[in-house]
């Protein structure tokens, strides 16, 4: 992130191109993470392995087809994915209600249930975890949860000296 040839990108990318052991991290293109998130969930349910894999998204990406796309196969295969979606209500400087014809994500997946869970409240999103892990590890497939927070400064490089209030 640093563009140091010392960091752990070797100064090639930035925040969307780390990795490790067991985070498969993002890449380049909008929501793209999500349906690697159901496959590697895919790649728990084919082992019989009682683990679950979050794929993380911010609302500004839930446009994203391969979104849809993912919901559908990880309902269809019942894969043990959590869908997480943050909602801070602006993305890249737009307002959700600009960008999408709902807002409420967590129902977005239709067949695909969900939970709406306030991002600001610690103990809530504690709980909505468990919950949503104890779901998935039930062998009733993909679930959806909205995390609504707030964002406080504006998202990329032009728009951090504005906030959105």
């Amino acid at each position: 992130m640093t563009g140091r040839v010392s960091g752990n990108v070797y100064g090639k990318g930035g925040s969307m191109h780390m990795y490790a052991k067991n985070f498969f991290g993002g890449n380049g293109i909008v929501g793209a993470q999500v349906p690697l998130g159901a496959g590697a969930a895919f790649a728990f349910k084919y082992r019989d392995q009682k683990n679950v894999c979050f794929a993380l998204y911010g609302d500004g990406a839930s446009n994203q087809g391969q979104i849809a796309e993912a919901f559908n196969m990880a309902e269809l295969w019942q894969i043990p994915v959590i869908f997480v979606c943050e909602n801070n209500g602006y993305g890249m400087g737009m307002k959700a209600t600009r960008s999408s014809a709902s807002t409420e994500y967590y129902k977005r997946g239709d067949f695909v249930p969900g939970i709406w869970v306030d991002g600001m409240d610690i103990v809530s999103v504690r709980e909505g975890f468990k919950y949503a892990r104890d779901f998935c590890n039930s062998g009733k497939g993909p679930i959806v949860v909205e995390l609504n927070t707030y964002r406080y400064v504006g998202h990329s490089t032009i728009e951090k000296r504005h906030g959105y209030n």
